[in-house]
């Protein structure tokens, strides 16, 4: 792929975190650059293979045939022990024929009635993130007449993975598309994360409500004549670079990074991820080679009400409390002496929260919190 096409292709990954409708285009260009027929950007459960995601020239229809039926049969995707599978799991490349021999794929019920009919013969799994049981893939497909996906694909996609890990990150932080405008500007203001827009020199643009706070509350990051800066000069240098690599113009160069900053006070670090922006997608954006800095205090409290809790769940006045004292650390117990109730009273609320909410247990029901905040990433 010539330097041109590289950079299309890094705008249109950068661009899918704000307008997730970009990454189909991202997908075909990046199978189209590895001779790949087909893509699919998903997010499935280790526990039951249910989940959803993004097609790019894939027949609509067969997603709800996978959920429905194929994907207690796909042997790449089952696990005996999901725990122990998920607590080995990293972000990295795989192709089918790391999982299992290809003579024995072609024998399985879900190659020949599932992948073969869509002409799928080789799979290319780019891991993005685990949020709870879920994963996220970026799977690039080859038809038979190729040969399967090697060395130099592999390698492309290797120095695409970190820009595709950060930018399907941060499109956590804008679900959904944003109408452009003054309601765009509006709508940063709900997020929880510190969002600065900076032009390509890296003077700040513009900075969300979160972000004011973070500043304010001097943890660990500041404003010194318009330009972000840590709590020492290292650290500012350090942020400097990846917002001048963000900015850059050359492919090569572009792309920026994830640090954290440490409090001066002590306590939970400021997350920071850098991460280039194309112009015409937000009103403040006005470069070419526009970087945005997402911020995450780490110390903050999660902001997701008791209100909220039982409009979306239905949840009683009592199982909101409950629901929100377990998420902020307590335990049965302890929630029981602070509501002035027996713990088997607080283990039926709880029992009635796990059947409205769908969650197994407290930790999933915690991850289901955390997401209403905007905050649950992993």
């Amino acid at each position: 792929m010539d330097e041109h096409r590289y950079s299309h292709l890094l705008d249109l990954v950068y661009g899918a975190a704000t307008d997730p409708g970009l990454w189909v285009s991202a997908m075909e260009t990046m199978a189209d650059a590895l001779g790949g027929n087909s893509a699919w950007l998903s997010q499935l459960s280790v526990e039951d293979g249910g989940g959803s995601g993004v097609l790019a020239r894939i027949d609509p229809v067969m997603p709800g045939k996978y959920i429905e039926y194929y994907a207690r049969r796909n042997p790449i995707m089952n696990v005996e022990n999901p725990a122990a599978y998920l607590r080995d799991w990293a972000p990295r490349i795989l192709t089918d024929e790391d999982w299992m021999p290809k003579e024995d794929l072609l024998r399985t019920e879900f190659y020949n009635d599932f992948l073969a009919p869509q002409d799928v013969h080789s799979i290319l799994m780019i891991r993005l993130a685990r949020q709870g049981s879920d994963i996220c893939v970026m799977n690039l497909h080859r038809p038979k007449r190729l040969d399967q996906f090697a060395g130099p694909e592999i390698d492309f996609a290797a120095a695409l993975h970190p820009h595709l890990i950060r930018a399907f990150k941060l499109s956590q932080v804008f679900p959904g598309p944003k109408a452009l405008g003054e309601a765009a500007v509006a709508a940063l203001d709900h997020s929880p994360h510190g969002l600065f827009f900076l032009d390509g020199a890296g003077q700040v643009r513009h900075v969300n409500r979160a972000g004011e706070r973070i500043v304010a509350r001097r943890r660990g990051l500041g404003l010194v004549g318009r330009r972000l800066a840590a709590a020492n000069a290292r650290l500012t240098k350090a942020l400097e670079a990846l917002i001048l690599a963000a900015g850059s113009a050359d492919p090569a160069v572009r792309g920026g990074g994830s640090m954290a900053l440490p409090s001066p006070e002590g306590g939970a670090p400021l997350s920071v991820t850098v991460a280039p922006l194309g112009a015409g997608r937000w009103p403040m954006v006005s470069s070419d080679h526009s970087v945005l800095v997402c911020v995450t205090d780490l110390e903050s409290d999660i902001d997701v009400s008791e209100a909220k809790l039982r409009d979306i769940f239905a949840l009683t006045a009592a199982e909101a409390r409950v629901a929100l004292l377990l998420l902020r650390g307590a335990r049965p117990q302890q929630v029981a002496e602070t509501s002035g109730v027996g713990v088997s009273t607080v283990r039926s609320q709880l029992a009635s929260i796990f059947g409205k909410t769908g969650a197994a247990d407290q930790a999933e029901l915690s991850r289901l919190m955390m997401r209403l905040s905007g905050g649950g990433q992993d």
